[in-house]
């Protein structure tokens, strides 16, 4: 696998060098993962972008091939964590772009003729007209390089056209929009921000003062029938928690992104950690629980975006949807070809007026008898929305009644507790299935075991398939948790929980939930534990090999 760096200080443009050297190796065929990693004191500070490419297997690696650096910070920052095999250091020249003589200079060592990389960087910039004079400049800093030496080379070859190469926080607009979002709310805060240029235009957009009013409106929207989701990180969750707690009671599914960064309080928030798993599962006051899912690929997510708006819809219960800033701020190639999901009819729970006559409870409607929390044998209800005549439109934070209305009779408080919670077995029941499972697993037959989650996937896949004896099980659905897997572990030698946290987050949801917290099992249990700001390598597993 090739990896190439730029690294220099905030605002000179280091990210644009590494785009346009991946955007060209995806357009030559390569899978390609670029991953910027940047220090939240903006000015004069450390950005670096790193480019990994592969003709097959991706995964995040210390060793770096080539490595521009634009001043001795750039050296002095990364040193430390990769493995850097060339270092080469930009020349400061006020006639040209140090950013755009460091791509010459990658493009020298790809042997990309010039003329073919003066094409591309004109390709890259034609979405923005720049003034002449301005990418008259670009070209003059990347022929630079070429008349200059450059210490090591790659030979590289064109293999196929078919990959697209898209941000996370890009993906995520652009499936959740072709899902049928229709409302989105938010207030910016990293990593999450560049997604209200991606959806602001797209779909009816609120951004406010605060992220209770981001959810609180987000629910307004579902209240209204409205497929609705917000977004956040980091403390802006914690304001949205009331939220949550008055979703549950009211029933109204709404869902929630909740895009993981450094922690506690305000630490390292431009990095990656998986601090929030926890929290995500026991979201809110009250014995409450939201169902939690954690995308493990990019394309996983057009999957399960669809997923999350349609739950949303018939079980009328909080969803967060995990991510961390890894998969919000990293860059990747997607398969082109578009992935179709089959659609279930929701007519018979929801009332649609093109619909009306297969909406379940129509008589009742009519007759002016509809009950909203409506006790069933699958504890979910049908509902409608305001404005459909012969309703009274309640949404109450209050312990309620079958049609809605306060009360505070033991009796029924008992069964609309137990209605709420229940609902989560009959999504069990439902939705894990022969088509959907709520894990993935690589490789079979094996007795030693990595469970892990989300970004992890990348490195712990490579890992297997180089590693026969190890199984991969990548959790998607956190809770409730698809606990078929458990099937495997039981001839397991070994199990080794691999987690970007501390306080081994997922281990304790799985141990608690499938009982491997038993002297039975305490043997066989180990753990890989990162939490230095910095996102799973291929190194960081080497520690199983030696056992």
């Amino acid at each position: 696998m090739l990896s190439i760096a730029f690294s220099w200080p905030a605002g000179s443009w280091v990210n644009t060098a590494g785009l346009i050297i991946a955007t060209y190796l995806n357009k030559l065929g390569y899978k390609v993962y670029a991953d910027k990693e940047y220090q939240s004191i903006i000015k004069g500070w450390n950005n670096t972008m790193i480019v990994y490419a592969d003709e097959e297997d991706l995964f995040l690696t210390k060793k770096i091939d080539l490595f521009f650096a634009y001043d001795e910070l750039a050296i002095f920052r990364n040193k430390p964590v990769y493995d850097i095999k060339h270092i080469v250091k930009i020349p400061q020249n006020k006639e040209l772009f140090s950013n755009m003589v460091s791509v010459g200079a990658a493009f020298k060592a790809l042997w990309v003729p010039k003329d073919e990389a003066i094409y591309h960087l004109k390709e890259y910039f034609s979405y923005k007209t720049l003034p002449e004079e301005i990418l008259q400049k670009n070209i003059n800093s990347i022929k630079a390089w070429y008349d200059l030496d450059i210490p090591v080379s790659f030979q590289i070859k064109k293999l196929w056209q078919g990959w697209k190469f898209e941000d996370g926080n890009k993906v995520i607009a652009d499936w959740a929009v072709s899902a049928g979002l229709e409302f989105y709310s938010a207030y910016p805060m990293t990593p999450a921000s560049s997604l209200i240029k991606y959806l602001a235009k797209r779909v009816t957009f609120f951004q406010w003062e605060d992220e209770i009013a981001v959810a609180m409106s987000m629910l307004g929207a579902r209240f209204a029938g409205k497929k609705a989701m917000c977004w956040t990180s980091w403390g802006g969750f914690a304001l949205m928690t009331e939220s949550i707690s008055f979703a549950n009671q009211a029933e109204i599914g709404g869902v929630y992104i909740l895009s993981q960064r450094g922690w506690p309080s305000t630490w390292t928030p431009t990095f990656t950690e998986q601090w929030d798993v926890l929290f995500a599962c026991n979201a809110t006051f009250g014995d409450t629980k939201p169902i939690v899912v954690y995308p493990n690929t990019f394309e996983n997510w057009y999957k399960l975006i669809q997923k999350v708006l349609y739950w949303g819809e018939i079980y009328q219960h909080p969803i967060i949807v995990l991510l961390d800033k890894q998969f919000s701020e990293s860059y990747l190639s997607l398969r082109s070809e578009e992935l179709k999901e089959v659609w279930r009819d929701t007519s018979k729970i929801f009332y649609n007026p093109d619909k009306s006559e297969e909406f379940a409870e129509i008589e009742a409607l009519k007759e002016n008898k509809f009950l909203r929390y409506k006790l069933t044998d699958d504890w979910i209800s049908a509902y409608t929305y305001p404005w459909v005549k012969n309703w009274e439109f309640i949404a109450s934070s209050y312990e309620h009644t079958e049609s809605g209305f306060s009360t505070e009779d033991p009796q029924i408080k008992e069964k609309m507790t137990e209605k709420r919670h229940k609902k989560l077995e009959t999504f069990a029941k439902n939705e894990f299935n022969e088509n959907y499972y709520g894990y993935d697993i690589i490789n079979s037959n094996a007795k030693r075991f990595i469970i892990t989650m989300w970004i992890n996937h990348l490195v712990c896949n490579k890992f297997v398939k180089e590693n026969p004896s190890w199984w991969l099980i990548t959790i998607k659905n956190i809770q409730p948790l698809d606990t078929r897997f458990t099937q495997y572990l039981k001839n397991a030698e070994k199990i080794v929980f691999v987690e970007l946290n501390k306080s081994w987050q997922l281990q304790q949801i799985i141990s608690s939930q499938i009982g491997l917290n038993c002297p039975e099992w305490e043997w066989k249990i180990d753990f890989i534990r990162k939490y230095d700001n910095y996102p799973l390598f291929i190194e960081d597993l080497d520690k199983l090999l030696q056992n």
